[in-house]
């Protein structure tokens, strides 16, 4: 889910947001700064599990030129558009590649919030039927507005509950969580 965004990125997710024309901001459905969003974080994605080729990407061992061409095959295999291949470029030329994970996630958050979207992801300790599951949706939906979009997962070491995360909030409704609540009241 969201993580916290240094100010670095942040200045650069704004700025991308802003050099996108009206149409790409807006539209039914996902709109294209949601789909750069998403290219962004394939190539983030590509950059923290891949440690040869970060490490490749940022030696001054290797010449500026062989960089930049690894950086345009890597780009051509994800098959970015030229927009998103035009902000990687950017942050190479900068020295800011290592940012582009951070970057990547303020621009999907900034680019979700522009369309109304509040991605919503929820952990259950068991699997709940269908009609639960639209119940908790529905209640958070009036409760958030804009166009939430859920993800669930089954997560076996909570021993109870629920933990819902959204815009970097978390509320920690599991057994877990109350537990560790009640143990810092008492140490206190």
């Amino acid at each position: 889910m969201a993580k916290k965004t240094g100010r670095l990125a942040g200045r650069y997710a704004r700025a991308l947001l802003s050099s996108l024309d009206k149409k790409e901001r807006s539209g039914k459905g996902t709109t294209g700064a949601q789909k750069l969003g998403g290219e962004l974080e394939k190539v983030a994605e590509l950059w923290e599990t891949d440690a040869e080729l970060s490490s490749i990407m940022l030696s001054p061992m290797f010449a500026r030129e062989q960089r930049a061409n690894a950086l345009d095959a890597v780009s051509k295999e994800l098959g970015l558009s030229e927009s998103a291949l035009g902000f990687v470029r950017l942050l190479f030329r900068r020295d800011r590649l290592s940012y582009l994970p951070e970057i990547a996630r303020a621009f999907s958050i900034l680019a979700d919030a522009d369309a109304s979207v509040v991605r919503v992801a929820v952990k259950t300790a068991r699997k709940i039927d269908n009609s639960e599951v639209k119940d908790i949706e529905s209640a958070i939906s009036k409760k958030l507005g804009g166009l939430p979009e859920f993800t669930w997962e089954v997560d076996p070491a909570l021993l109870g509950g629920m933990v819902i995360e959204y815009s970097g909030q978390v509320l920690d409704g599991s057994l877990d969580g109350q537990l560790t609540r009640l143990e810092r009241g008492l140490a206190s």
